[in-house]
């Protein structure tokens, strides 16, 4: 059976898609202590344990992106889009990992 979208929400998923893997593809490149300072920067909050570093990162990796109704979470494999039953994860740099086992500024 093939799904087809539903509504508008549905039909934004490939450009929410492409600018959140933008994203991460920009964040990949740093360094935990770059991390935690740009996450810091971004969303004006430090993390100070691994629940507050999975909230801080959604939000910097959706920083200045237009969602378009997409909801937008931390999971175990990465980054997950969800809609409804539309649901997909993007992989999360080993950077990412690194900063939610150990999100104090060094």
């Amino acid at each position: 059976m093939t799904r087809r979208p539903h509504d508008p929400t549905d039909l934004y998923l490939a450009p929410v898609a492409l600018a959140i893997d933008a994203r991460l593809d920009e964040l990949a490149g740093l360094t935990r202590a770059e991390l935690a300072q740009r996450v810091a920067l971004e969303t004006n909050r430090e993390a100070h344990n691994a629940e507050q570093a999975q909230h801080v990162l959604v939000d910097a990796v959706t920083y200045l992106v237009e969602l378009h109704g997409w909801d937008v979470s931390w999971v175990a494999r990465g980054i997950r889009l969800s809609h409804e039953e539309y649901s997909l994860v993007l992989g999360a740099p080993a950077v990412f990992a690194e900063f939610v086992a150990d999100p104090t500024p060094t």
